[in-house]
């Protein structure tokens, strides 16, 4: 979901100024998107993004593009190069839906003669040893990869004036997460980058003073649900704001991106995507249950202790998750 946005932000930043800004700023605007391009895609200038480049996979029908994200420019957090959020973005070129199926972040798999929970595989085999490991378990041909750095999306909320959440906890007294020393009443909220990023790391851990955290029973599903959210109303933000109109927001948009956001996508299939955004339904998938209600996934307990999650069918089988994947599609 973030790529669009980059796009949004970096083609409506050349478009909008020209018309708002003098020369000499307009010049300057436009080298720092250029190097903010530069630090994202993988190859081409700013000026490519104006003529849209065909994505792996087109001709196929479908391109599968992997989003995980995690906390490498924020070294305050624990566990920063872990991909704690983990999405393949299925594109169908003819009807234009897209679906975002989320990747249980605890899920126990093997790669490269090790077994781990699914989030630790970058740390050992990059994006690549990612890409293999989410085409194994979904059995999608990964066409593209994006990395986000959870820092880019904490600062794009703060430049557009903080995003309006609505909090849906069963407990009266909304969310607590005494881990992370967060908490957020139920309702209407509107938040910070900061207190979004926050909300994007809650689940209900155990904690070992006693304190005791509610308003996300599901744990990581939870968690799952609410990035969701906080990236669907980041969107809306600025597609509804007029403060986007004003070049210096423009201008720190991009900047929150500089460095923060890779992909393997060139400047002209970013454009691309972009404008297979603009014209898609969205469609959200949790990997937990089929159609019919039954538990796609069951508890593990792995060899060192950790609490883990495996196939329902057998550790290592993923033809039901493949199956269920498939006919959402």
């Amino acid at each position: 979901m973030k790529l669009p946005l980059a796009i949004k932000i970096l083609l409506g930043g050349i478009l909008i100024s020209s018309f708002t800004a003098g020369a000499a700023y307009i010049y300057t605007l436009y080298m720092t998107a250029d190097a903010a391009v530069a630090t994202v895609a993988s190859s081409g200038k700013l000026t490519d993004i104006l003529k849209a480049e065909s994505l792996s996979g087109e001709e196929a029908g479908r391109v599968n593009i992997l989003i995980a994200g995690n906390s490498a420019d924020d070294p305050g957090h624990s566990g920063a190069e872990l991909t704690d959020s983990i999405l393949v973005a299925s594109i169908d070129i003819a009807t234009k839906k897209i679906s975002l199926i989320s990747i249980p972040r605890d899920l126990w798999v093997a790669y490269d003669n090790t077994e781990s929970k699914i989030n630790a595989v970058y740390l050992s085999g990059g994006m690549d040893g990612l890409r293999s490991v989410v085409r194994e378990v979904t059995g999608l041909t990964i066409n593209h990869a994006i990395l986000v750095n959870y820092a880019a999306l904490r600062d794009m909320i703060d430049t557009v004036g903080g995003i309006d959440i609505m909090i849906e906890s069963g407990d009266p007294r909304g969310i607590y997460d005494p881990m992370i020393g967060f908490n957020v009443a139920s309702g209407a909220q509107h938040l910070d980058g900061t207190q979004a990023l926050l909300l994007a790391r809650s689940r209900n851990d155990p904690t070992y003073d006693g304190r005791i955290a509610y308003g996300l029973p599901n744990g990581d599903f939870d968690r799952q649900m609410y990035q969701r959210k906080i990236a669907q109303a980041l969107l809306e933000k600025i597609a509804s704001s007029s403060s986007i109109v004003n070049p210096s927001t423009l201008a720190g948009l991009v900047e929150d991106m500089n460095g923060k956001i890779t992909t393997d996508l060139s400047v002209g299939q970013m454009r691309r995507l972009y404008d297979l955004g603009a014209v898609s339904t969205l469609s959200l998938l949790s990997i937990r249950t089929d159609a019919g209600g039954g538990s796609l996934l069951a508890d593990y307990t792995s060899y060192d202790g950790q609490s883990a999650l495996v196939s329902a069918r057998n550790m290592g089988d993923y033809s039901s998750i493949q199956m269920y994947i498939v006919a959402q599609l």
